[in-house]
């Protein structure tokens, strides 16, 4: 196997360890609250999706079954901007107006857009670099520039918030959200390099993609260990 391919693995696998890891923890601080809850769906939906990015890397016998898991993994990552979404929400909103249909429902029916056009327009298997032993997978450029437009603009739209909480709220929670901010950054960053990643197919980028993804979740856990 390709060393940089092997590089990718191995980061996407601690990604894995360190989002569950979080995520778990996060849900243990305060179960009974809506925020924590959303974010432990961020983080779990963080490490299933580089779970099974991780495994079907690592399939090199069985080329059928790797789109049915690259789509799986699509589909966690999408879910990864909607609980992002729902945490703007519930900070800006009471709990009842953001769990509403005008808001969860709206962020439902995205999701399922988002989500059912791997199905329409299905990405495919590079089968020459496969027999390189390199799982490299191709995206209809249609579908692929969509997704693209949709994640960046949730994403452009959640740092702006955040920003704009930061801004307002009390001092007494500021310095919290200010690590809720810093790790959403980070997150952005992450989901923006791995894009590049796929449209340039660099290994490289990938893995840096990775290590943002790790910084932002140790930073957003930090903002839930601040009383």
């Amino acid at each position: 196997m390709d060393i940089f391919n092997l590089i990718k693995i191995i980061t996407a696998a601690l990604t894995v360890i360190i989002s569950f890891t979080v995520g778990f923890r996060v849900f243990r601080l305060n179960p009974g609250n809506l925020l924590n809850k959303w974010f432990t769906l961020f983080f779990i939906s963080s490490s299933l999706g580089f779970l099974t990015y991780t495994f079907y890397h690592l399939i090199l016998n069985n080329s059928q079954i790797i789109i049915p898991m690259m789509i799986t993994a699509q589909i966690f990552f999408n879910f990864i901007c909607i609980s992002l979404m729902m945490t703007v929400f519930i900070l800006e909103k009471y709990e009842k107006v953001a769990m509403s249909l005008k808001y969860l429902g709206s962020m439902m029916l995205l999701f399922f857009i988002m989500s059912v056009g791997y199905f329409i327009w299905t990405p495919e298997l590079d089968m020459v670099r496969y027999a390189q032993d390199i799982v490299d997978t191709n995206t209809p450029p249609e579908w692929f520039i969509f997704i693209t437009l949709v994640r960046t603009a949730l994403s452009i739209y959640v740092v702006y918030k955040y920003a704009l909480i930061t801004r307002k709220i009390g001092e007494e929670t500021k310095k919290r959200v200010q690590w809720f901010f810093i790790g959403i950054i980070f997150a952005v960053i992450g989901m923006f390099i791995n894009l590049m990643g796929g449209f340039l197919r660099s290994i490289t980028i990938e893995i840096f993609a990775l290590i943002a993804i790790d910084i932002a979740t140790i930073a957003i856990f930090k903002g839930f260990l601040i009383k």
